[in-house]
């Protein structure tokens, strides 16, 4: 073995035992991260993959940092913090782009990464801001008017001093960056007026930006180039927020993006919405063609039509046999109330022809039991006339005597009182 490849092989191994003691000290160790240069920084697969899991452990505990200010202004939508902060940041399965960044920044890649403090400030002036447009943040110690350096430019960001530790769980300090400026790396965002990096959560496509000569912008982002500055080029994103505010760096719809730096179109029989990572099948009978956006589900649409067609031929022709039913029905109803009223007024017939036939009865009874109270009745005073001398009532002796009969009276006293004395004399 030559001594080339034996120093060689020397360094890899040392580099290797460098950043597995650092991964073990930073997964052993509760007291806040601190992060410098990693000499050394070299394209050894084994060095990159450990370097990208000691940059994602880095920032992947920032939950317990933001969890009450997620809870404050999010509380509303976010019941479980640590789920959607592992929905949005968890890039174990696509560390490709810390490697990617480490390797273009020489392992300065800690020393730009944004510390608590500054995600803080940036998203309470997203906050402030409500509905307004201007990407453009607070003064801060790194970007005002006294002191503006690269980095504050939209897509760019700078480290700290060499040898200056960073503290990226810290949530008040904001640390002084001004050296080293140069482009954000893709898969991050470095915001205008704060010089340091943000990992894009997922969902999002954060490339290089390119620049329009013709527009002056940088695609695909909408960001210009400072004036006055010739050897200032396009950076990578500057901004992410809501999907109307931000909708450039979201994976576009037809694509998914597995992670922040790859934008893979949808497959046949799949659709991609805006901002997906993965890719959906579509149901069956639906069709998708390659970058759909949505299922198309015109089999479906012509099946429910069809369906309605149906069932309402079979409501049409049964409509006449329903009213048949209906009009049946109605008849024997009709036919129940008639013969009710009329069974209602042969029983008001018969209990008036009772009561009539009652009333008769009752008079015919009480006429009888009258006549023969007035026939006792009249018996007992003729009976009375009679022990008194009296004339019977309603004969002629009852009479009263008319004016002159006296004499008449005598008279015919006389009379039989001679045709009494008559026989007495004829026979003596």
């Amino acid at each position: 073995m030559s001594r080339e490849k034996f120093n060689k092989l020397r360094h890899d191994h040392c580099c290797f035992l460098y950043v597995s003691i650092i991964i073990v000290a930073f997964a052993l160790s509760l007291s806040p991260a601190y992060c410098q240069d990693i000499e050394g920084y070299d394209d050894n697969p084994a060095t990159q993959e450990l370097f990208s899991e000691l940059v994602y452990k880095s920032f992947s505990n920032f939950t317990s940092v933001f969890k009450q200010d997620i809870a404050k202004y999010f509380g509303f939508c976010i019941t479980d913090v640590d789920e959607d902060w592992n929905m949005a940041f968890n890039f174990s399965k696509g560390t490709q782009f810390i490697s990617n960044c480490a390797k273009k920044t020489n392992g300065d890649m800690l020393r730009r990464i944004c510390t608590a403090a500054e995600i803080k400030f940036y998203f309470n002036n997203l906050f402030e801001k409500g509905a307004k447009k201007s990407n453009y943040l607070k003064p801060n110690k790194n970007c005002n008017l006294s002191s503006w350096v690269s980095g504050c430019e939209p897509g760019w960001a700078c480290g700290v001093g060499k040898g200056e530790k960073v503290d990226l769980r810290n949530s008040k300090d904001m640390p002084f960056r001004s050296t080293n400026c140069a482009a954000c790396c893709e898969g991050f965002f470095c915001p205008h007026g704060i010089t340091c990096m943000i990992p894009c959560p997922l969902g999002a496509h954060c490339p290089l930006a390119k620049l329009n000569k013709t527009t002056g912008i940088c695609d695909p982002y909408h960001y210009q180039l400072p004036p006055g500055k010739p050897n200032h080029t396009c950076g990578g994103a500057d901004i992410w927020a809501d999907i109307l505010s931000s909708s450039e760096i979201f994976c576009s719809a037809g694509l998914y993006c597995p992670s922040t730096i790859q934008e893979i179109p949808c497959s046949r029989g799949h659709y991609c919405r805006t901002g997906s990572t993965s890719q959906t099948g579509c149901f069956n009978l639906a069709t998708c063609e390659t970058q759909s956006t949505n299922q198309n589900i015109t089999a479906y649409g012509i099946l429910f039509f069809a369906g309605l067609s149906f069932l309402l031929i079979i409501i049409y022709n049964c409509s006449d046999q329903v009213l048949a039913t209906r009009e049946r029905r109605q008849a024997k109803t009709r036919e129940k109330a008639v013969q009710s009223v009329r069974e209602t007024a042969q029983a008001r017939e018969k209990w008036k022809s009772a009561r009539d036939i009652a009333k008769k009865g009752a008079i015919g009874l009480q006429t009888q039991l009258s006549r023969t109270f007035s026939r006792t009745k009249s018996k007992r005073p003729v009976e009375q006339l009679k022990g008194f001398g009296q004339a019977k009532p309603g004969s002629d002796a009852a009479l009263p005597p008319m004016p002159g009969g006296s004499s008449s009276q005598q008279s015919s006293g006389k009379g039989k009182r001679k045709r009494k004395e008559q026989p007495h004399t004829d026979a003596g």
